[in-house]
């Protein structure tokens, strides 16, 4: 499974299953029934981008569905003639 990650020099975005998530407090629910990994993720290879060796926290990494409909709901934006 990969995860999507953002390299903190660069900003720029990038997915891998190279990581280790360590910190596991497993899965909570907050107060208006979100749910969220409790963790720290660690790349167990350099980033793509910047060469480091990232740790994120939970509430630093990217929400793959938000990731996914984002491109989505601009392309929606789109007139039916320029789809087409």
């Amino acid at each position: 499974m990969n995860f999507i990650f953002t390299c903190s020099e660069t900003g720029k975005i990038f997915e891998t299953p190279d990581f280790t998530i360590t910190e596991n407090r497993g899965v909570v629910i907050d107060a208006d029934g979100w749910r969220r990994l409790e963790a720290r993720v660690t790349l167990d290879g350099p980033c793509p981008y910047c060469g480091q060796r990232h740790t994120y926290l939970d509430d630093e990494m990217i929400c793959p569905f938000e990731a996914v409909l984002a491109p989505v709901e601009r392309r929606c934006d789109v007139s039916e003639e320029e789809n087409s």
